[in-house]
């Protein structure tokens, strides 16, 4: 027994000698191309001129006087927005928030939220360092955060493990790990372990997270759920589609191809040319998941019969569709696809749709998520790509309210059968009702999310 105890205690320090020596290789790596880095942020620059704003951020220069906040990662857009309520929670249990992001649309989108925190001195937003040992602990000692709260599912090594030797708490939060790296994963187990032991708490979205981060060896995990169950829906969005839905829309039935990725236009675009050329009454709404990609595949429709109204020439993206006059609107009757060209108006485009398909979902990169349509009880298709939103995702196909298909045929299949059950007034009044449930019944993560903290002593419950 003794000389088992002894084998594995030495396999064990093999391993964290392994670990150790690829976090070395990594950060060698990081020093070594530190200069390309710079170079690619001054070439996003160039699309995107944010990119080279406030650049001293990335290398942790820092002007800020911000001590003893609660410092929140949020990597992008996307997570900061599914974070919102846990922000909100935070904020109203009196703390500080030292807000992090990676890309310029997530600080951008934060900054323009958070105007009147930031002014109060209540919330700080900037670049998180790069992945610099030495440039992590400056920003540490700049900020002197009271915790870590990392989001969602990337983990950057640098980062964890400079902080967890500062002693500072981690806690992962709205954590998911998808089945997809958790496989890839389980090949070199010990360098994921190396990482995930470090947490203090591990807050997972699911059952199915939890049990693979305990694989893992994860000191604590609790199932908190997803804060995008408690997200705002723009009321004024929803105003304004119902509108355009009732002056433009009401004998079509319309489907909206939601965040479509750039390997899934040229799909896309073959259903809506075959589609229209058989159904007239069907109307396409199709939203480019990337802006970039708002002006370059529109010339896909060229020199077809399909006639495609860009959203930024309807109205003025600033205006209200409320109170816009209805021969504008009307005019949307002369076209067959109306091209979103704008950002943040999703839930416009998919609150005036009859069904809604989630984009990124045909090609690889496991789907945009499908909450934010079930927020607005509309039925849902996703491609056969989903292991970026396992949850809620096979917890929606479980109870029939989510549709999967397995690639182009059976998703032109899918929306024609959608179509004929339109037109036969063959719609499921149940299934509305059951995806309505099925939102309502997900949420209280933000809520779980604050109790665990202060259960665990990270927070103080502020009642005031």
């Amino acid at each position: 027994m003794l000389i088992f105890s002894e084998c594995r205690l030495k396999f064990s320090l093999k391993k964290k000698i392994f670990a150790s020596t690829v976090l070395n290789l990594y950060q060698a790596l990081w020093y070594l191309f530190l200069p390309f880095a710079l170079l690619y942020f001054f070439y996003r620059s160039i699309k995107e001129p944010g990119y080279a704003s406030n650049l001293q951020e990335r290398l942790s220069l820092y002007k800020k006087d911000f001590k003893g906040a609660c410092w929140c990662h949020a990597v992008s857009l996307g997570e900061f927005r599914a974070a919102r309520p846990i922000f909100k929670k935070l904020l109203l249990n009196g703390e500080k928030l030292l807000i992090t992001t990676l890309t310029l649309s997530g600080k951008s989108a934060a900054q323009q939220e958070y105007r009147k925190e930031i002014n109060e001195n209540k919330m700080v937003i900037v670049y998180a360092p790069l992945e610099i040992s030495l440039m992590v602990r400056r920003f540490l000692k700049i900020f002197k955060p009271r915790c870590c709260i990392i989001l969602e599912c990337d983990l950057w090594p640098v980062m964890i493990t400079t902080t967890y030797k500062e002693k500072i708490p981690l806690i992962f939060a709205q954590a998911q790990y998808p089945e997809k790296g958790f496989i890839r994963d389980k090949k070199f187990p010990f360098l994921k372990a190396n990482l995930i032991e470090k947490f203090d708490l591990i807050l997972s979205k699911s059952e199915r997270h939890k049990k693979r981060f305990e694989y893992f060896g994860a000191k604590k995990v609790l199932i908190m759920g997803d804060a995008r169950f408690e997200q705002r829906v723009p009321l004024h969005q929803i105003d304004a589609a119902l509108k355009l839905k009732k002056i433009a829309l009401k004998k079509y039935f319309t489907v909206c191809f939601a965040s479509i990725g750039r390997q899934e236009f040229t799909i896309i675009c073959e259903i809506i040319k075959d589609l229209h050329e058989k159904h007239e009454d069907i109307f396409f709404i199709l939203v480019p998941r990337h802006p970039n990609d708002f002006s370059k595949y529109k010339i896909l429709f060229e020199d077809n019969s399909v006639k495609v109204k860009r959203r930024s020439e309807m109205v003025e993206i600033k205006s209200d569709f409320r109170i816009c006059n209805e021969k504008k609107i009307k005019d949307l009757n002369n076209f067959s696809l109306l091209w979103g060209d704008s950002l943040g108006e999703l839930n416009f485009y998919m609150a005036m749709s009859d069904l809604v398909f989630m984009g990124d979902s045909l090609n690889n990169e496991g789907s945009h998520n499908i909450i934010e349509p079930f927020a607005l009880e509309k039925p849902v298709i996703v491609g056969p790509s989903i292991w970026g939103i396992e949850y809620p995702a096979l917890e929606a196909l479980d109870i029939g309210i989510l549709k999967k298909i397995s690639g182009k045929k059976e998703l032109a299949s899918a929306l024609v059968s959608a179509y004929h059950d339109m037109k036969r007034n063959n719609f499921d009044e149940s299934q509305i009702q059951d995806i309505k449930n099925f939102y309502n019944s997900n949420q209280g993560a933000s809520d779980r999310f604050i109790d665990q903290m202060v259960i665990n002593n990270f927070l103080e419950l502020n009642n005031t």
